[in-house]
């Protein structure tokens, strides 16, 4: 999540993502876009109307507008969050022994991403697991 979004959410207000393709160059009174509009990197004059503002402020009233404009479209849907499957576990689904079940020397079967099943043993202190596939060897804590 961008700080930005994080510090909204947070405040308890609403955070819509805006393309800012050309805010820079847009007006905010009258909406004229073109590159001559940005006169320098801190001055915005329109070539249309002859707004003048501080070019940072001009984008950020032209992106605020176009969140606006945004809502009341009803193009904003926010998305739905995402929840984390890692947790979750199947009930008919027997991964293997738990960790704190395992006896020091006692061979354990998990399952691996991609359903494969890898074979080792427990440490005598019980901290790692010690799984041997055919390329390489991973400790797992």
């Amino acid at each position: 999540m961008p700080f930005t979004q994080y510090k909204a959410v947070k405040a308890g207000k609403l955070c819509i993502k805006i393309t800012p393709y050309q805010t820079s160059q847009e007006c905010a009174e009258c909406g004229h876009i073109h590159p001559d509009n940005r006169v320098s990197q801190s001055a915005f004059v329109c070539q249309a109307c002859g707004h003048q503002d501080n070019a940072d402020h001009n984008a950020g009233r032209v992106i605020a507008r176009r969140g606006v404009r945004l809502l009341l479209s009803g193009g904003y849907l926010p998305k739905e969050s995402k929840r984390c499957g890692i947790f979750r576990r199947k009930a008919d689904e027997e991964i293997g022994p738990v960790r704190s079940e395992s006896t020091p020397g006692e061979s354990i079967v998990s399952r691996e991403a991609g359903n494969s099943l890898t074979q080792g043993t427990a440490n005598q202190d019980n901290l790692f697991v010690r799984r041997e596939t055919s390329a390489t060897t991973a400790f797992a804590v």
